[in-house]
């Protein structure tokens, strides 16, 4: 959901539109992310454990996901950029924290599998699913104030669009809306 959620608003999302027109290929993109995800999980729990498997991230499962986030950061970071580009200033502004504050999330799984070969091997679970934890509730706490707070992404988003005569928007305000 957070990844999803992520690559929505990086694409232009409530920045630069206030409906999904342009973006309805994101959402059956998603689901089949999601999708694999499942899959990844069905096959790895069918599979009989090994002797070598210290932790759930050791292995074909392992590579697979951490294949899956790099790919999911590398499309998060081109719809950042081409959303940047059709962008005023203030929305560019927001995308370079929100690219910054979101790359944290997508490459700690990446990170930790990396540096989970260099930690003993009974410590490789606690210490892998530590920082996927703190990640994902960092994410959430930051989205949760991000949603929550009247800052700068309601400030640049379609959320502050008035439809009363004078108010102003970042983006034009439709009647169908």
């Amino acid at each position: 959901i957070q990844t999803s959620l992520l690559i929505l608003i990086s694409s232009g999302y409530t920045l630069l539109q206030s409906k999904l027109g342009e973006l309805d290929i994101v959402l059956p993109i998603c689901l089949m992310v999601a999708f694999m995800h499942i899959a990844f999980v069905v096959v790895d729990k069918v599979q009989p454990d090994t002797s070598s498997d210290f932790s759930d991230h050791d292995g074909v499962k392992g590579v697979a996901f951490c294949c899956l986030r790099l790919g999911l950061y590398g499309w998060f970071l081109y719809a950042g950029h081409t959303t940047a580009q059709s962008a005023g200033t203030r929305v560019r502004s927001f995308l370079r924290t929100f690219r910054v504050v979101a790359s944290l999330y997508f490459l700690t799984y990446p990170v930790m599998w990396m540096i989970q070969p260099l930690v003993a091997p009974y410590y490789r679970k606690p210490v892998m699913e530590m920082a996927i934890m703190a990640a994902q509730v960092g994410s959430n706490l930051w989205l949760a104030n991000l949603f929550m707070s009247r800052g700068t992404f309601w400030q640049v988003s379609s959320l502050s669009a008035s439809p009363l005569p004078g108010g102003q928007s970042p983006v034009r305000f439709y009647k169908d809306d």
